[in-house]
């Protein structure tokens, strides 16, 4: 990312744009209401990537912090931003966060299919460690549920 970049919270007003990112990104993307419950729980975080040139979002992450786990819900990046290591540094937003507030492990549920995102999470540290048969609603895919462990034998940054 560059310094154009601006990682913040999501504003409430801005979810109009924030949604028209997920729209972009996913056939089946989350509902106006699942950003605003997300909005409201202590727990979650819902963090947009902003374009520092046009002020404009092009990417979102939210993810919740529980106890000593990290559940990661939701990462996109609009297609017109893609291949520029905007995804790779939400995560990494995601695992600094999960340092910083002592997580054993960051989970993630991500489509069988999603083959570029699943590279992300393994080339971050991430191991398959289960399969969420029929798990999307929509189309009846399988999840494959993907972990980091954040624990004291992981070594470097996962990033580089």
């Amino acid at each position: 990312m560059t310094e154009d970049v601006i990682l913040r919270p999501v504003r409430h007003e801005e979810l109009p744009l924030v949604l028209a990112v997920e729209n972009a990104c996913f056939a089946d993307p989350w509902p106006p209401e699942v950003f605003e419950a997300e909005l409201r729980h202590s727990w979650s975080r819902c963090v947009v990537a902003i374009d520092g040139t046009t002020d404009r979002p092009f990417g979102h992450v939210v993810y919740w912090l529980v106890a000593d786990e990290v559940h990661l819900l939701n990462l996109a990046v609009h297609p017109d931003a893609r291949g520029r290591r905007h995804g790779r540094a939400l995560l990494g937003h995601v695992l600094d966060e999960a340092r910083a507030g002592g997580a054993r492990f960051l989970t993630v549920e991500v489509r069988a299919s999603n083959h570029v995102a699943r590279q992300l999470y393994t080339t971050s540290g991430f191991k398959q460690v289960g399969l969420r048969p029929r798990y999307y609603a929509s189309d009846g895919e399988d999840a494959v549920i993907m972990l980091c462990d954040m624990g004291p034998e992981r070594d470097g940054d996962p990033r580089t």
